[in-house]
Formats: structure tokens, C-alpha cells, sequence
């Protein structure tokens, strides 16, 4: 499988016959800096409602220039995997041409617990879907989150792959700000009973209908705490593979 190369990202940012274009996936491409500048200064992706794109350099001119000119006006997903760091996040939630944004996954991306509190300052609250795996985030990260009150529409929130641990996810028991939240995933984050507990006791997730733990330390206590917690009416989803549930 080639990549498209410089040449073949400019002359897609050159090209008449995408007026219509609503979907752009750009992952995988291998274009360098010069393609990418091109294609974000083109006025020819004004109705591209779904954004994909990866690599390092890729990333980084891209999500620049987003955050400074308008060339996606109607994006409403945007996906970004590879490297663009606190400081392309932070370009991104400082951007005013997002207005429509629905759903944002920044997957891998390494921003840290600095991208995330740019994410929490995001004001898009039409934000229904927030994937922040792989990227690094603590307690201290997620603790900003759940004190935004920029999400009171989300369904959504993977925080896959990090390492939020116990005081992480008690942060987010604790916050009334994720009340419409229906799918919440945890896995592979350091948690234990502690957090699990604190889950189980919060009364501020009545949508949620699943839950996502798997590759934690949380044993059977932990899972019988969520299991009979009354707060979770509609929960029909609880994943567990790989923690230490039947292990004593």
C-alpha cells in the first residue's frame, strides 16, 4: 500500500470536482508539510462534515491550521491520531471555527494532562462523542474534565490506555457534569476498588448504560459494589476482561 506523497495531497488541494465532499480521510496519507498547508488553504472542503487524519508533521500543520482560518466551517467529527502534543490540542480547543462539533477523538496523541485541561475549556457544547485513549492523562488531567461544565450533552467519554488510577475516576464520580454520559470507558487506567467504589456510590450517571473496566485491579468486591449499586438503572454493559474478578 503507497502513501499519496506531496504531490498527490496537492493536487487533491487543487482539484474542482470535490464540491460536495462531506467526508475526508486523510489517514495514512504521507503528504509532508507543503501538501497539508495547501489542502487546509483551499476554499474547496466548505461542506466536509467528517475530518480523519495522522502522522506527526501531518498532524501539526493540519491542526494549526484549523485553529486559525475557517477552512472546515461544518466539520463536526474530527479524528485525529499521531503526535500533535498539549500544543496542537490546545490550537484546536482555542479555535472558533468549530462550531458544529459533535465528535472529537484525539487518539494516541500525546497532549497530556495540558491538552486535556484545553479540552475541558473547550466551549462546544454540542459535544456528544470525546475519545482522549493513549495520551498519557492523570488524575490531575481528568480532574480538570469533570469540573468543566462544557458537557452536559455528552453520551460518550473514552479515556481508554491511560493512568488515571483511583483518584481519577472518583473525580469523575464525584462531578454532576457528565449526567447524560451512556458509555463510559475506563479500561487499562491503574484503577482499583477505591474508584470502582466511588463509581458505584455516585448518583450522578442515571443514563449510563455501559461500562468499561476491563484491565484494572479491581477484584470481586469492587464489581459486587457496582454490580448491586442502585444508581444505574438502565446499565446493561459491564466489561471486565482481564482484571482480577473469581481470581481469589
Amino acid at each position: 500500500e503507497k502513501e499519496w506523497g506531496d504531490s498527490c495531497v496537492l493536487a487533491l488541494a487543487g482539484s474542482p470536482f470535490f464540491p460536495s465532499l462531506t467526508s475526508l480521510d486523510l489517514i495514512g496519507c504521507g503528504g509532508g508539510q507543503a501538501g497539508y498547508k495547501a489542502l487546509v488553504a483551499s476554499r474547496i472542503f466548505l461542506n466536509v462534515a467528517s475530518l480523519a487524519n495522522s502522522g506527526e508533521n501531518v498532524g501539526v500543520v493540519l491542526t494549526q491550521a484549523t485553529g486559525t482560518s475557517p477552512c472546515f466551517p461544518n466539520v463536526s467529527s474530527l479524528l485525529i491520531y499521531g503526535s500533535i502534543g498539549s500544543a496542537g490540542m490546545e490550537a484546536i480547543a482555542a479555535s472558533p471555527f468549530f462550531p458544529s462539533l459533535t465528535s472529537l477523538a484525539v487518539v494516541g496523541n500525546d497532549i497530556r494532562d495540558e491538552g486535556l485541561r484545553a479540552i475541558a475549556a473547550f466551549s462546544s457544547p454540542k459535544l456528544t462523542y470525546l475519545d482522549v485513549s493513549k495520551n498519557d492523562i492523570s488524575a490531575a488531567g481528568i480532574q480538570a474534565l469533570a469540573e468543566s461544565s462544557c458537557f452536559s450533552n455528552l453520551a460518550t467519554l473514552i479515556i481508554s490506555d491511560n493512568c488515571l488510577g483511583d483518584a481519577g475516576l472518583q473525580a469523575i464520580a464525584s462531578s454532576p457534569c457528565f449526567s447524560s454520559l451512556t458509555n463510559l470507558s475506563l479500561s487499562e487506567n491503574q484503577i482499583g476498588n477505591a474508584g470502582i467504589h466511588a463509581l458505584a456510590a455516585s448518583s450522578f450517571f442515571p443514563n449510563l448504560t455501559s461500562v468499561d473496566v476491563s484491565d484494572n485491579d479491581i477484584d470481586d468486591a469492587g464489581m459486587q459494589a457496582l454490580a448491586t449499586s442502585c444508581h444505574f438503572p438502565n446499565l446493561i454493559i459491564v466489561q471486565v476482561d482481564d482484571s482480577y474478578i473469581g481470581s481469589s
